[in-house]
């Protein structure tokens, strides 16, 4: 019986993050600006499996309150490889609580889009470039 290969995803594009004094003062045109527009349809998808992602785990819900949302892209990174297309986004997370700075990786193939990284830091661990590996079952 055959198995079919898996697909070997690449290493994710280089996501030029945004820092966070650039965010403050220019999010309204970051916001606008940092998506092309062929890449829209895709992006919306990836946040929402980021969203998802980020309601399910305990550790951000503590840290962030209920009612976590995926908020709009500072800047974003997009490559496709064979058969892969690749996105990289650092993006906005509003909660019920605080707010957040998000960077997700996401793949899609054959099989679909689907999230293979996702990381979050607060405002404290902004300023001090520290993350939070959100768990995913992949």
């Amino acid at each position: 019986m055959n198995n079919p290969s898996p697909v070997i995803i690449p290493p994710p594009p280089n996501l030029r993050r945004v820092p966070l004094p650039v965010m403050l003062a220019g999010g309204l045109f970051l916001f606008a600006t940092s998506v092309p527009s062929s890449q829209r349809t895709r992006v919306n998808k990836l946040l929402q499996l980021a969203e998802e992602a980020l309601r399910s785990d305990p550790t951000v819900v503590m840290e962030l309150g209920p009612g976590i949302e995926s908020g709009n892209v500072y800047a974003s990174a997009y490559a496709s490889f064979e058969s892969v297309d690749q996105i990289v986004l650092q993006f906005q997370i509003n909660g019920g609580n605080a707010w957040a700075q998000g960077i997700t990786y996401g793949v899609e193939d054959e099989n679909g889009l689907r999230l293979v990284a996702l990381e979050v830091a607060n405002m404290d661990a902004v300023l001090s470039n520290q993350s939070f590996q959100v768990p995913l079952n992949l």
